[in-house]
């Protein structure tokens, strides 16, 4: 879902998560992203940009980043969904930063996702990294690529939520075209991972 306000270029909803190793680095990104987004984890953060607005939040996390160590990515979800596994099976959890709660209905021919997680049982943690490390490609540390059909997510995400207990948390972002995902490196451009293979 494409918002457009008064004519301007639409916000749509836009994931930016990094894994940086320096406190220091990591606090000037944290000031930089809560000041537009809210974070879904302590290194996930969600919210609605315009095109500009975007380009100058990458600049300035990037201009606070080592990007020689530093791990620094960001997604466009289709719909602006977040998915989670519920009682009732693939749940919309939210659409463009909305509670929703509904039954997850998207086109099959859907096959790359992102994958998140916040779990702080240790035991846990090391289940659910093993089951989705298995099957996905690591982009950084709790969060990670999955290229396969709905179906398989499905099964994923409900295998793993036999391990997550009260406030632990897993969730999936559907991606479409190469173009919904992005790393940021030490190229004067964000580069795009190309999402229709494992090589990246």
């Amino acid at each position: 879902m494409l918002i457009s306000i008064a004519g301007l270029p639409p916000s749509r909803l836009t994931v930016v998560a990094y894994d940086i190793g320096s406190s220091r680095r990591a606090r000037a990104v944290r000031r930089v992203l809560d000041a537009v987004n809210h974070a879904k984890q302590y290194s996930v953060y969600e919210a609605l940009l315009g095109p500009g607005e975007l380009r100058r939040v990458l600049t300035e996390v990037r201009a606070c980043c080592d990007l020689q160590s530093d791990r620094l990515v960001a997604w466009w979800p289709v719909g602006g969904v977040r998915l989670v596994w519920g009682r009732n099976g693939l749940q919309t959890e939210e659409q463009d930063g909305n509670a929703c709660g509904q039954p997850a209905h998207l086109n099959t021919n859907i096959g790359n996702f992102m994958l998140c997680f916040d779990i702080s049982n240790a035991a846990a943690l090391r289940a659910v990294s093993a089951e989705i490390a298995a099957e996905t490609a690591m982009v950084q540390r709790s969060v990670y690529w999955l290229r396969a059909p709905i179906t398989h997510l499905t099964a994923l995400l409900k295998r793993c939520n036999t391990f997550l207990e009260t406030g632990d948390r897993l969730w999936a972002y559907p991606l479409g075209a190469s173009r919904a995902l992005w790393r940021m490196d030490e190229d004067t451009a964000p580069s795009l991972i190309p999402i229709a293979t494992h090589h990246w």
